[in-house]
């Protein structure tokens, strides 16, 4: 069976090419694939398959796939799903290394037909050594080869060779995407449709493309992921490389989490969840098309520039509009420095000096040329913006010259966005010097702040001692809290009893107030149900409190008492993994939903950074709080949860500590929840 990369070399490199159900008919994708090969310039052999042509438009066509002259890479399939299966084998058999079956009614399908239909492919492939495209794909290229084998709009046109490659769970966005990515100045290197992906993944193609010289930014538009874990090494890997890497993540739909049993699971959900991992990964994240192929372009041409935003306009109302769609977006906007600002303020003629910067106050470029540069040469400074409209020569020529010296002195790249546009003369007059001109402020401020991704972080190495198997259920409280404890989580004293007399001489041994609280296997959610009571003061609250819960076995806590709740958990989010969650806790944790997310593991500095600009680390860090050790006693429940989750690692669920009672005592967990996978 060929590896991977030999696949993918063969899929983007091809001798040859066929076309399994090539056809005469221009609306068919048997045809429109087989012409496109030609005609956007591959220069190896082509070939149709079809019992009844002899060729379509001077393209030879032979009876199978066994019958051609010459030795065939990669076959696209242009045949309904129930014939596609036995084609993949016929060409397995006939040497072929990797097919793109294009048909649907796959698992996408509603009927388990297409399911089985899948799992054939996939036997297939394992079974013949053959690699899979799709299915329900539209097909790849490589515009350096050059090799287009698909049947998108985008396919019949020569794309212009560049540094992006492109892989996509939706291939009928090819032409969107290229034509976008065209726009914003940028050359295509490597695309594919993903699929169904019954055999090779997004990640397969990722892999693939940090190794390939000519891609230097891998664009990934997800709506989901194999392999998390797999990913963020990939995602490091990329780094360590050189090449960015910029995601566009569909279908963050919650629908999944609401259903969920721990508060965890639902709190964090799918969004947040890939959110967590692609901010871990070092991924520059969009939420545009035009975002997405504007940042591809922009990092493909300037590379990372981790910093912040310098900004100028030619008005005071523009340097605002910029402050407020910064704020909106999440750009950063350099704070400038003393020296910066001194120097600034050396040339202005009225109000004040600030970022982003109104150029209006230093009377004209004529006697302020070196104020663009003042702002560029900004330590801080990593990436300039600029807002300006169309201007004749005379007064537009002293700010372009201006910019062009700032930009040859400082290095910095600058992007201008002029809303209302300009002529094209007065554009290139700007493309001359190396300024990028845009019309929509938002799709180029996301693409800077794609530019200024942080670097991922490390992934920490722990050392987690292998578990047997959860139980094949839902963990009662008092085993839950007890297999925490083995983790290192301080865990409240509790005292399981059977029965009204062991419940009051725990209560008694352990001192008033204390907590009762009734246990029910497979109950969740104890509270909504009657099952806890709080504050109890002697032994008739006892007994009280035992006939209200209806419980044969219950449990004795002592009353802990604090100043803060908070909520700690793990959860396994689809396509992402493990994940840790933290956050405001309680029986209003849902509603309010200020959760940090780290994909595990995470390590300690991570996890501190990440609950600062939280709600909750506010409050800890916050001048009001008292209790200096909550905070890093809060942070030892975290590492001990994700201890726990590394050791169970597959049997693992959901963990949830809800809630963790801060104060003077540090923080300890008094309700817990341990989930294994059904």
């Amino acid at each position: 069976m060929p590896t991977t990369n030999d696949a993918l070399d063969a899929l983007f490199h091809p001798r040859a090419v066929a076309v399994i159900g090539a056809s005469d008919d221009t609306a068919k994708h048997g045809y429109i694939v087989l012409t496109n090969i030609r005609n956007t310039g591959f220069k190896g052999g082509i070939y149709g398959i079809s019992r009844r042509l002899k060729d379509v438009d001077g393209i030879p066509c032979v009876p199978d796939i066994g019958a051609v002259p010459e030795q065939v890479d990669v076959a696209f399939l242009a045949i309904p799903a129930e014939a596609a299966v036995q084609a993949v084998r016929d060409c397995a058999r006939a040497g072929l290394k990797a097919v793109i079956v294009g048909s649907a009614g796959y698992a996408e399908s509603l009927d388990a037909g297409g399911a089985e239909r899948q799992r054939e492919l996939q036997r297939i492939a394992a079974e013949e050594g053959i690699r899979i495209v799709g299915p329900n794909c539209n097909g790849i290229y490589n515009a350096h080869h050059p090799i287009s084998i698909g049947f998108n709009t985008s396919h019949a046109k020569r794309q212009t060779p560049g540094g992006v490659s492109i892989f996509s769970h939706s291939g009928a966005l090819f032409d969107a995407m290229a034509g976008r990515l065209a726009a914003a100045g940028g050359g295509l290197s490597l695309f594919a449709s993903a699929g169904n992906e019954a055999d090779m993944s997004v990640l397969d193609y990722m892999e693939y493309a940090i190794a390939h010289e000519p891609t230097k930014v891998i664009a990934l538009l997800i709506d989901s992921l194999q392999n998390g874990p797999r990913f963020r090494s990939l995602a490091l890997r990329a780094h360590a490389a050189g090449k960015p890497v910029v995601a566009l993540k569909i279908g963050g739909s919650e629908a999944g989490a609401a259903a969920a049993i721990a508060h965890s699971s639902r709190l964090a959900g799918n969004a947040a969840a890939y959110r967590a991992l692609l901010d871990a990964s070092g991924v520059a994240v969009v939420s545009t098309l035009e975002g997405f192929m504007t940042a591809s372009a922009l990092l493909a041409k300037y590379g990372r520039r981790p910093g912040k935003l310098g900004a100028l306009s030619t008005s005071g109302a523009g340097a605002s509009l910029i402050a407020d769609r910064c704020d909106a977006l999440g750009v950063p906007l350099a704070p400038l420095t003393e020296r910066t600002r001194a120097g600034l303020d050396a040339h202005k003629m009225f109000s004040r000096v600030g970022n982003p910067l109104d150029l209006g106050i230093f009377g004209g470029m004529r006697r302020a040329g070196e104020v663009p540069f003042l702002l560029m040469n900004d330590p801080e400074v990593s990436v300039v913006l600029g807002l300006m409209h169309s201007m004749n020569p005379w007064q537009g020529d002293p700010y372009r010259a201006a910019l062009a010296e700032a930009m040859e002195k400082s290095g910095r790249p600058m992007l201008l966005v002029s809303p209302g546009g300009m002529p094209p003369s007065e554009r290139a007059t700007y493309e001359s010097f190396g300024v990028d001109v845009f019309t929509e402020m938002d799709i180029v401020l996301e693409a800077i702040g794609a530019l200024m991704t942080p670097p991922p972080s490390p992934i920490p190495t722990f050392s987690a001692r292998p578990m047997p198997a959860l139980p094949a259920r839902q963990l009662t409280e008092p085993e839950s809290l007890e297999l925490l404890r083995g983790f290192g989580v301080s865990t409240v004293p509790a005292v399981v009893c059977h029965g009204l007399a062991e419940a009051q001489l725990a209560a008694e041994r352990m001192g008033c107030p204390v907590v009762l609280k009734g246990v029910v296997e497979g109950v969740a959610h104890k509270s909504d149900l009657g099952l806890v009571h709080v504050g109890l003061e002697n032994a008739d609250a006892v007994a009280r409190a035992f006939i209200a819960a209806d419980c044969p076995i219950v449990i004795i806590q002592a009353m802990i008492s604090g100043e803060l709740e908070a909520i700690a958990g793990v959860t396994r989010a689809d396509g992402v993994g493990l994940v840790l969650v933290a956050g405001l806790g309680g029986i209003h944790a849902e509603a309010l939903r200020d959760v940090v997310t780290w994909p595990i593991p995470v390590s300690r500095d991570t996890i501190e950074r990440g609950l600062r600009g939280s709600a909750l680390g506010r409050v800890l860090h916050g001048p009001r709080w008292k209790h200096a050790g909550a905070a890093s006693a809060f942070v030892d429940v975290l590492l001990g949860l994700q201890t726990a989750a590394l050791s169970f690692g597959d049997s693992l669920q959901a963990i949830d500590i809800n809630p963790v009672i801060l104060g003077s005592h540090g923080a300890i967990a008094v309700d817990a929840l341990v989930i294994p996978v059904s």
